[in-house]
């Protein structure tokens, strides 16, 4: 008896997930309202946000999922040693980002603002998310150094800080319409990073 209300709770939460990806997908997340999913759903208003606080953390429940896979594969391909190509290492690891953004043009304003969530337990997740690549790029930049492939005159902190900024810089664009294409973001971020790389 004690493991049935967890359970109900699990497949509402379930269902509430399932029928928001749909609506979100079909409609686009600013034309679909709570009412809408809580019609859909079959559920109360009040019942969705026992579950969710708001819509945008709805969307991040529904979207994180995309970027733990997403992590997990990055982090596999960490394993192995570095390509020849300097900036294609740091594209290889940012480029799926981009995609995964330009595909769900919705979730890029909530990554981007992150303090919308209020600390919610997809908060936490997405923080992590954001973790996982600081250290992969770490890890990265470090064994590029050992190698001789950057130079050592600046830090594995800064680094990754330009990177990282640059990352943002483009994703900014992208939320924005500045680079209307994924082609296009895929040029600036190698240019911009080739120059902080000081590589050809």
């Amino acid at each position: 008896m004690v493991g049935k209300p967890q359970k109900r709770t699990k497949h509402t939460r379930a269902v509430i997930l399932s029928t928001a990806k749909q609506l979100f997908d079909s409609n686009g997340y600013e034309a679909t309202s709570v009412d809408q999913i809580a019609h859909a759903a079959g559920y109360a208003k009040g019942t969705i946000f026992s579950h969710f606080p708001d819509k945008a953390n709805l969307l991040t429940a529904v979207r994180i999922e995309q970027i733990e896979t997403l992590v997990a594969q990055m982090l596999a391909d960490a394993q192995h040693p570095p390509g020849p190509d300097t900036v294609q290492v740091f594209l290889d690891i940012l480029n799926p980002w981009l995609a995964l953004f330009a595909k769900e043009h919705d979730f890029t304003h909530i990554f981007l603002n992150q303090a919308d969530l209020r600390g919610s337990p997809w908060a936490m997740r997405l923080y992590e998310a954001c973790c996982a690549l600081d250290n992969v790029l770490e890890k990265t930049i470090t064994a590029l150094i050992k190698d001789n492939r950057l130079p050592a005159t600046i830090s594995v902190s800064m680094y990754a800080q330009g990177i990282q900024a640059f990352f943002y810089h483009v994703l900014i664009g992208l939320h924005s319409g500045a680079t209307a294409n994924q082609s296009d973001q895929q040029i600036l971020l190698r240019n911009l990073l080739a120059h902080w790389l000081r590589t050809p």
